[in-house]
């Protein structure tokens, strides 16, 4: 027992040592490795890297649009670039170009840039180049589009104060006309019709038979939508179905 006590303080001491030989080694590996690590970081910051978003947003009328990117042709508007986050937009460029198969020029730069009334469409951006101070560079693609509202004539079938003559079984024409000048939208454009405040959707459909009225005063109304979701609408217009089963001069009383 004697011995066994006389050398244990030794054997703790050597343990403690081989402990502290290995601690050392170990910190000074993990010193090597985070010099190692901080070497492979360059002198210049990757600015552009470090952006989290880059998005372009169309501003035209007071109103922002990112996600169709829609301009009226007839009006001006600006097409901005929106960086998060926003403190690196002093060390960025931006530079706005045309790009197709053929050709691509620079437009301008600078983190806005205007479109004037009735532009081109060829000499619209479709690029956006964003670079920090050490040349790194993101390339944004996207396409703005130029639409104009749909038309519809304020000629209908029935038009305006129009008595018809029938009863709730007698088909009733509803006709009428819209148009959209931009070619993409031909044969699109999608139709509400609403009599006496119930709405049919009728799709592409510019003329419809409906039957079920009553005798007495009733109204109508067109809606017209393109594939942008911009719309017109008629102003209701008003007929009178004359019941011809029970006519007499006072069906209307007051109402005509």
């Amino acid at each position: 027992m004697d011995k066994y006590n006389h050398h244990t303080p030794r054997k703790k001491a050597a343990g403690l040592v081989r402990g502290f030989r290995i601690f050392c080694g170990t910190v000074f590996a993990g010193m090597l490795f985070t010099v190692s690590g901080c070497l492979d970081i360059p002198e210049e910051p990757n600015t552009a890297q470090e952006l989290e978003r880059l998005d372009v947003v169309v501003l035209q009328a007071g109103k922002e649009d990112s996600t169709l990117l829609k301009i009226h042709p007839s009006d001006s508007s600006i097409v901005r670039a929106d960086i998060f986050p926003r403190q690196y937009k002093q060390q960025l460029t931006f530079v706005w170009s045309r790009h197709t198969q053929d050709t691509s020029f620079v437009l301008g730069e600078g983190q806005t840039y205007k479109i004037k009334a009735n532009t081109d469409k060829g000499m619209l951006p479709n690029e956006l180049e964003v670079k920090d101070e050490v040349g790194n560079s993101i390339l944004k693609e996207f396409e703005i589009a130029v639409n104009m509202e749909p038309m519809l004539s304020t000629e209908t079938t029935p038009s305006m104060n129009d008595t018809l003559y029938g009863n709730a079984h007698t088909s009733i024409l509803f006709k009428w006309k819209s148009d959209d000048f931009d070619s993409f939208d031909d044969g699109k454009l999608e139709h509400t019709l609403i009599i006496d405040g119930q709405r049919y959707p009728v799709g592409h459909l510019t003329e419809i038979w409906q039957s079920g009225f009553k005798n007495g005063k009733h109204t109508f109304q067109i809606i017209v939508f393109d594939t942008f979701g911009d719309s017109d609408t008629l102003a209701p217009t008003t007929f009178y179905m004359a019941d011809t089963t029970s006519y007499t001069a006072d069906t209307f009383g007051d109402e005509l």
